[in-house]
């Protein structure tokens, strides 16, 4: 006669869970554990739906400004009740002369690659005392500064030009400095802040401003023109597969965790051996 024992393979579990599941105030601790799960699941999943929500909006938005970019240019004339509106993603024609001595610029502008500014000159409205400020285009860093500016071709007398408008920008960083008594006149701006630069303008300027569209017999001149689009898909939709990712990590681990733990103490319940003759 002799003794054979024989044994299970323990199954791989956290020790924290199992300690959870044999003693009463550890199974409390386990329901409080997949409370703050399931809570965990829920958060992360409604993290995904307002990631949803606000691709979908994107979407919208899009399919609004594709829209407004293919009517027909809105004409305004002074006095035309669109000028003291907010337009953006609309594309007009205006008339006007270009008043270049109070030229700003917008920092951080790439074009194919290199870094520069945009170049934006008010065009004083024929007929009207409001002025628009018009983004003529990219200019690189190398012809930044005023009497470089200069040299740059700046077209004389009445002129119209059709682009798209936008309302203005305002971002908390990087942040344009305040206007102050040592510094009147800010000439470089990250941000275009038409409320901000109408402190330094001697005329009245329209809500929105307008971004000049390239034309054909612009060629290479500088500043250089570019095209207005759409805003993009955007991050958001790769932003709900995560959250989403997560909530199955989250809930399926569990899971796992939970199942383990339960089979292993059905396990430690079973004899592990027998006496055989």
């Amino acid at each position: 006669m002799g003794h054979r024992t024989t044994s299970h393979r323990s199954l791989p579990v956290l020790p924290w869970y199992t300690a959870c599941m044999t003693t009463r105030a550890g199974r409390w601790r386990g329901r409080a554990m997949t409370i703050i799960i399931i809570l965990a699941v829920g958060v992360l999943c409604r993290l995904g739906v307002w990631q949803l929500e606000r691709h979908a909006e994107r979407e919208r938005q899009n399919a609004q400004i594709r829209a407004g970019l293919q009517q027909a240019p809105l004409v305004l004339l002074a006095g035309s009740p669109e000028l003291d509106e907010a337009l953006d993603y609309r594309r007009v024609t205006v008339r006007g002369t270009f008043d270049p001595a109070h030229d700003v610029l917008l920092r951080n502008r790439s074009l194919d690659g290199a870094t520069g500014y945009h170049l934006i000159t008010p065009l004083r409205l024929s007929g009207s005392e409001q002025a628009i400020m018009i983004d003529r285009g990219w200019i690189p860093l190398a012809l930044a500064d005023e009497a470089q500016r200069r040299a740059l071709p700046t077209p004389t007398g009445e002129v119209s030009i059709t682009g798209v408008t936008r309302i203005a920008q305002r971002g908390e960083r990087p942040a344009d400095p305040p206007l102050t008594a040592d510094r009147p006149r800010l000439e470089r701006w990250f941000w275009m802040d038409l409320e901000r630069m109408q402190q330094q303008m001697p005329y009245r300027l329209a809500p929105f401003s307008i971004v000049q569209e390239p034309a054909a017999a612009d060629g290479g001149r500088l500043p250089r023109p570019v095209a207005v689009g759409d805003l993009g898909a955007g991050p958001h939709l790769g932003y709900a597969i995560q959250w989403f990712s997560f909530a199955i990590i989250f809930a399926v681990g569990y899971a796992v965790i939970v199942r383990r733990a339960m089979r292993r103490r059905g396990q430690a319940a079973t004899p592990s051996g027998g006496t055989a003759s």
